[in-house]
C-alpha cells in the first residue's frame, strides 16, 4: 500500500492526468456553485509554499495544506531531504484525510474524494453547511487572527448558490488541529456545530450516514481507544465510538471560552487553550484532564503557556507548539510539575502551529507560519532539526 500511494504521487508529479501549468489566479470573483465545481480540483506540478496550514502524513508522504488553496504533496522517504512532487489545487481547502489511495478534502461547501492513482473525483455536494463563516474563522485561528494572503475580504463569498450557505497503514495520521478523522471504514467531519458521519467502506465513494447536531461549536477531533475526543470553544466532549457509525455522547469537560485542540494518552487528555483569532480570550494554558472515568473527566492541572496551539503526546513526552515561542517538549510523567520538566525547546519557529511525531521513521514534523520543519526524534530529549521547507521555496 505504501508504494501504491508513492506511485500516485509520482503520477501527480508527472501530471499525465491534468495540466502542469503552475500559474495561479488569486483574484477574487463571484461564481455560482456549479461554476466553482467545474475544474475546481486539479492535480498540478509542485509550487511555492506560501501559507502553510494543517499537516497530514501517509506512508512516505507529507500533505501540507496551503490555506484556502489546496494541498502540497511532499515525498519524504528521506526526511533529511524532502521533495515537493505536486500540488492538488482545491479552492477553499483547509482539512485533509486519507484512506488507501483516496484523499478526502473540503472544497468550499463540498467534500471531495480524490483517487491519487487514477485522478477520479467523487463529490458530496453541500456537505458543509457553515463553510463561509466557520472556514473563514478557522483560517483566522490558524493565522493568529490575521487574514492569510489572498484570503482577504469577500473571497469566502466567491462561491454562492444565490446566497452563501451558512503497504503501509491504510489510514494516515493528522495533527491535533484536524477536523477530519478516520476510524476503520468511517470518516468523521466537523462543520460548525455539526458532526457528519460517512461510511467509506467503498473509499472512493463516501456515503453520508448521519448528521449529528451538537449544542456547541466544534473545532478538532481526536480518536482514541473507542472514543472520540472533540475540542470545542467551551469544552472537551467525549463520545463513545464502539459503534463507529453511531457515536454516543458520554461527557463534557468545561473550560473558559477559547480555541482548544485535544490529544489523549492513557488516562489523560491534554487540552491547549489560547488567545488570538475568532475565540480571542486572555487565556493561554495547557489543561491536563484525568479521563480514567470517561463519564466524569476532571481537571488535574492548569499549566500556563505563551500561546499554545497544536500538540501531541507519546510515552509521556508532550510536544507542544507555543506560538512565537516555537516548539517545546516536556516530560509529563509528573502531571503537577510539567514546567519543571521541559526537555527541549526550539524558539526558532515563528508561530508554531501543529506537530506530528512520525513513528514510521522516528521523526517529528512541525508546521509554523514560515514553513515545515523536521527533526530526528530518536532521542526525545535532544531532537535534531534535519530539514525544512520554508515559504517561497
Amino acid at each position: 500500500m505504501k508504494k501504491m500511494f508513492v506511485l500516485g504521487a509520482a503520477i501527480i508529479a508527472g501530471s499525465f492526468l491534468f495540466s502542469c501549468n503552475n500559474t495561479e489566479n488569486d483574484s477574487l470573483s463571484f461564481k455560482t456553485a456549479d461554476e466553482m465545481r467545474k475544474n475546481a480540483v486539479e492535480l498540478k506540478s509542485a509550487r511555492e509554499l506560501n501559507n502553510p496550514g494543517k499537516i497530514y502524513i501517509k506512508d512516505d508522504m507529507i500533505l501540507i495544506n496551503e490555506m484556502g488553496k489546496g494541498i502540497h504533496l511532499v515525498y519524504n522517504q528521506n526526511p533529511a531531504d524532502p521533495k515537493k512532487v505536486g500540488f492538488v489545487k482545491i479552492p477553499g481547502n483547509i482539512d485533509v484525510a486519507m484512506k488507501g489511495d483516496i484523499l478526502y478534502a473540503d472544497n468550499y461547501m463540498d467534500l471531495v474524494a480524490l483517487n491519487t492513482k487514477t485522478g477520479e473525483i467523487k463529490r458530496v455536494k453541500n456537505a458543509f453547511k457553515n463553510f463561509e463563516k466557520e472556514r473563514r474563522e478557522q483560517l483566522l485561528a490558524m493565522n493568529n487572527g490575521v487574514e492569510p494572503m489572498g484570503m482577504r475580504g469577500t473571497q469566502f463569498q466567491a462561491v454562492s448558490n444565490g446566497t452563501p450557505t451558512s503497504g503501509g497503514n491504510p489510514v494516515g495520521v493528522g495533527g491535533s488541529m484536524a477536523r477530519f478523522t478516520i476510524v476503520g471504514n468511517t470518516l468523521y467531519v466537523l462543520d460548525g456545530n455539526n458532526m457528519i458521519v460517512y461510511d467509506i467502506t467503498d473509499a472512493s465513494n463516501p456515503q453520508e450516514i448521519k448528521e449529528m447536531p451538537l449544542d456547541f461549536t466544534v473545532e478538532t477531533i481526536f480518536p482514541h481507544e473507542g472514543q472520540l475526543f472533540i475540542g470545542g470553544t467551551e469544552g472537551m466532549y467525549i463520545y463513545d465510538n464502539t459503534d463507529p457509525q453511531n457515536p454516543q455522547f458520554l461527557s463534557k469537560f468545561e473550560h473558559a471560552v477559547a480555541c482548544d485542540p485535544v490529544v489523549v494518552e492513557g488516562d489523560f487528555a491534554y487540552v491547549t487553550l489560547r488567545s488570538g483569532g475568532p475565540c480571542d480570550r486572555a487565556i493561554n494554558q495547557l489543561d491536563i484532564v484525568n479521563i480514567s472515568d470517561v463519564n466524569a473527566p476532571r481537571l488535574v492541572k492548569n499549566v500556563q503557556m505563551h500561546n499554545p496551539h497544536g500538540l501531541s503526546v507519546k510515552n509521556n513526552i508532550l510536544y507542544l507548539c507555543d506560538g512565537n515561542q516555537g516548539l517545546k517538549v516536556f516530560d509529563v510523567t509528573d502531571k503537577h510539575a510539567v514546567l519543571d520538566n521541559m526537555m527541549f525547546k526550539d524558539r526558532d519557529i515563528r508561530k508554531a502551529y501543529d506537530v506530528i511525531p512520525n513513528d514510521e521513521n522516528g521523526t517529528l514534523i512541525v508546521v509554523g507560519i514560515e514553513g515545515i520543519y523536521q527533526y530526528d526524534n530518536m532521542d526525545p530529549e535532544k531532537p535534531e532539526r534535519i530539514s525544512e521547507i520554508t515559504i517561497d521555496a
